[in-house]
């Protein structure tokens, strides 16, 4: 069965409610609501939806929207089966059928669960707000969800990362024009930017950010901000870093990080700074389409990185020593190791620095690569 990726039907009947599967004007707060309105009888309203401990009005628009999406593809499910989407009429029968048939479909168990949760938290909502309309009960209560995979680590190994460092100190060769166009000079291509690369890999290495954290980063977070300072200190860092769910923190630079960001700074990046430029990374300059104020885009960050590997890569014969395709979350998983060693896999201090609550992606990042697991049993 497929599901469509906008709201094309009627509103969800609630009792005599409906829900429309679109948002409300937002809050006080920025955030978006989802609303309800009366479906042939009763009164209209407009509120939040809540469930089992979350409210839904301080979400943000994104994740309201994919809520509003589930509901909708489980409304879906309801007229495809009985011809209606009445609520009061679900039994726990019908939602372990939606969830056998959101599998058929193909999608993962994750992102099957994720529904089961939506689902789930609206019922909630119901049984808080209007019982009656399931008088049977909650019918996702009891439903289980779906196994899910154990999570691999993509962390590289030492080896790996040495090599790849190597690749990163020497890009201003592989940026030099090649063939018919190379000057004697070595003439590098106009749109490439050797040192800002560099210190990008650098930072996610020692770091662990996340790529929308890399690129929403600001100059005045890098302290100290001069670069004669920077490379001279032995305690840098980047301040207020904001993370998922309005978290903040501070991360530590390591001496390779802060010796690149400095030159990065200094050599490369006034040159593509027009005016204020608040980002510590820009695009380059000669490129036309670059977002307003030259940040750097999420999905470059991406293309940066897979460049990068391919050309580490072209240097070793040994597939076990290739990183491609290279990812902003490879680097971040090796630093999440390694930071897991050094500290004795101090749970707090991977949450503190890694600006992750959940414990099984911590525990994700405690486990070994599979050859530094396989170099485990060797030696016992």
């Amino acid at each position: 069965m497929g599901y469509p990726s906008r709201f094309t039907k009627e509103p969800f009947c609630v009792g005599n409610q409906g829900y429309d599967g679109r948002d409300d004007a937002r809050n006080g707060s920025g955030s978006a609501q989802i609303a309800f309105r009366k479906g042939d009888h009763g009164l209209s309203m407009g509120c939040q939806l809540r469930g089992a401990g979350t409210e839904i009005g301080v979400r943000s628009r994104e994740v309201t929207e994919r809520i509003a999406l589930h509901l909708h593809r489980f409304a879906e499910y309801l007229t495809a089966t009985y011809g209606h989407e009445r609520l009061s009429s679900v039994v726990r029968r019908d939602v372990v059928g939606w969830r056998d048939v959101l599998v058929s479909s193909g999608l993962g168990p994750s992102t099957v669960n994720n529904h089961l949760a939506s689902l789930s938290g609206f019922c909630g909502w119901v049984v808080v707000r209007a019982p009656d309309a399931l008088s049977g009960g909650d019918p996702t209560s009891g439903v289980r969800t779906l196994a899910l995979a154990p999570l691999e680590p993509r962390a590289l190994t030492p080896a790996q990362v040495r090599s790849l460092k190597s690749v990163v100190d020497r890009l201003e060769r592989f940026h030099a024009r090649k063939g018919r166009r190379a000057a004697p000079g070595g003439e590098r291509h106009r749109h490439s930017r050797p040192l800002r690369d560099r210190a990008i890999v650098h930072v996610l290495l020692s770091t662990g950010l996340r790529r929308e954290e890399l690129v929403t980063l600001d100059l005045d977070q890098v302290s100290p901000r001069d670069p004669s300072r920077l490379r001279e200190t032995k305690r840098a860092r980047l301040v207020a870093v904001a993370g998922k769910g309005g978290t903040t923190r501070t991360v530590f630079l390591s001496a390779d990080a802060r010796k690149a960001v400095a030159d990065y700074v200094e050599l490369e990046r006034p040159g593509d700074a027009d005016g204020p430029a608040s980002a510590l990374f820009l695009s380059a300059a000669s490129i036309a389409s670059r977002r307003p104020g030259g940040r750097l885009s999420p999905r470059a960050v991406n293309s940066i990185l897979q460049r990068i590997g391919r050309w580490h890569d072209a240097e070793h014969s040994d597939p076990a020593r290739w990183v491609s395709p290279l990812r902003p979350h490879d680097l971040r998983h090796t630093f999440a190791f390694a930071l897991a060693e050094t500290t004795g896999k101090d749970a707090y201090e991977l949450e503190r620095r890694l600006g992750h609550r959940s414990q099984r992606y911590i525990a994700r990042y405690t486990n070994p690569p599979e050859d530094v697991a396989a170099a485990y049993v060797e030696a016992m």
